[in-house]
């Protein structure tokens, strides 16, 4: 089941993406999600020392600017990138902000 809201991927302009990615800690959940794939959406607050209410947040904005799917399954709730989606979209877009968080 997904969230009542995830961004069709072609209503999303290249500003909405950009905005999804200029907060440094939505880049470091967009960066453990890379990494890790589907992850637990607790794991990835606790991971990142972050509480659930701003985590949430963040999980919202990532998903209406189309590069988080948040997928419910029973009483757990997990997150992964769209990255195909999004690299068909905004080609290049997502590996170059991946090779380039450490400089952020």
């Amino acid at each position: 089941m997904r969230d009542t809201f995830h961004a069709e991927l072609a209503n999303v302009s290249l500003v909405d993406a950009m905005h999804g990615l200029s907060d440094p800690l939505r880049l470091r959940i967009v960066e453990l999600l890379a990494h890790q794939g589907e992850t637990e959406c607790s794991d990835i607050y606790n991971t990142l020392d972050i509480g659930k209410s701003n985590a949430s947040h963040h999980f919202r904005v990532l998903r209406e600017c189309g590069i988080l799917l948040r997928l419910h399954r029973g009483q757990k709730q997990s997150a992964r990138l769209r990255a195909d989606e999004f690299e068909e979209r905004f080609p290049g877009l997502l590996p170059a902000v991946l090779d380039n968080i450490d400089s952020a």
